[in-house]
């Protein structure tokens, strides 16, 4: 009988959902595993401002909508969830299970780690112990076939960039970095200086975070060069780019970012941030220690590079862990 897998998230927060379906999606590709099913993650109050402690873990903290598409369902023999939101879940869910289902964590939960059966966190993170299992970036679910499938999608319909073709990915500001209308301004001239010097074609997408008025001056500086941009309206380009672009530049304030671009084996350019955090930057040491991104300065640089991607180990690693291999 096939293994059952939920993943869960915190709702409105899609990097926390690429991680929890990608090693879903991971699992699932491997023999024993069923279709994931996945879930996002409220929780009522109090206990969304509870300590993260098993004692406090109740299915009365998720909200209505979030507990309904669960409810009538046997809980899964695999839970993995993403987010401290959804780690509260997770406690939950395991307790009301009788143990049955197995818990993974995406992330640091800042609490005892033996409260899940397993973590799997980046290496630039603190948390070890017996139950730790260290990535070298962010999980995600770029994969191959979906670059090679999206590249033949959208093939036709961006013929006219010409090579080589920069994939431009641009997030926004964060709690360690700010991504302002200044910063923009300065980012579009490095963009241009770089198409007129090499002739290269932009692929460039936006993200939830990127404000209206950097959007727009994005937008206005390339509209004379050989670019589209995508900013949210219409199907998602995203692993179209990826697939089709011979380079990639993205900015620096997303991990989940920066580890989807460098799991493509292509050059990856890193746009800085005003800003700092420890952890990225030990992050950015390890990638560049590796050779596998440089930083951006408008000029275009091509290298062979190696894939960076955690989830082939991660998901054989689980399954000895559970013992389902």
């Amino acid at each position: 009988m096939l293994k059952t897998i939920w993943a869960i998230w915190e709702r409105d927060a899609a990097g926390m959902q690429s991680q929890a379906l990608g090693l879903a999606e991971a699992l699932f590709t491997t023999e024993g595993f069923g279709l994931p099913q996945g879930f996002e993650i409220a929780l009522r109050a109090p206990q969304k401002w509870l300590p993260m402690h098993p004692a406090f873990a109740s299915l009365s903290a998720l909200t209505p909508d979030t507990l309904a598409p669960m409810q009538g369902q046997p809980w899964p023999d695999l839970l993995i969830a993403s987010g401290r939101k959804a780690a509260f879940a997770a406690l939950a869910i395991k307790k009301a299970s009788g143990g049955k289902t197995r818990t993974v964590l995406t992330q640091d939960p800042r609490s005892n780690p033996r409260n899940w059966d397993l973590l799997v966190v980046p290496e630039h993170d603190r948390v070890r112990g017996p139950n730790v299992l260290l990535t070298h970036g962010a999980l995600h679910r770029v994969t191959q076939f979906k670059l090679d499938s999206a590249a033949q999608s959208f093939r036709d319909e961006f013929a006219q960039i010409p090579s080589p073709r920069v994939a431009v990915l641009v997030g926004g500001s964060n709690r360690n970095y700010t991504l302002d209308e200044d910063w923009m301004h300065d980012f579009v001239a490095q963009l241009r200086n770089m198409v007129q010097r090499s002739g290269c074609g932009i692929l460039a997408t936006v993200s939830r975070r990127t404000g209206e008025a950097e959007t727009n001056i994005l937008r206005g500086g390339l509209a004379s060069l050989p670019a589209v941009l995508w900013d949210g309206k219409g199907p998602n380009p995203y692993f179209g780019f990826l697939g089709l672009a011979d380079i990639i530049v993205v900015t620096c304030e997303s991990i989940s970012m920066i580890s989807e671009a460098c799991s493509t084996g292509k050059p990856v350019l890193v746009a800085r941030l005003p800003g700092r955090s420890r952890r990225f930057e030990l992050f950015y040491d390890s990638l560049l220690r590796r050779g596998l991104i440089q930083w951006f300065d408008g000029r275009l640089m091509q290298w062979e590079n190696t894939r960076l991607d955690d989830m082939d180990h991660i998901a054989r690693d689980i399954r000895d862990r559970f013992g389902w291999a």
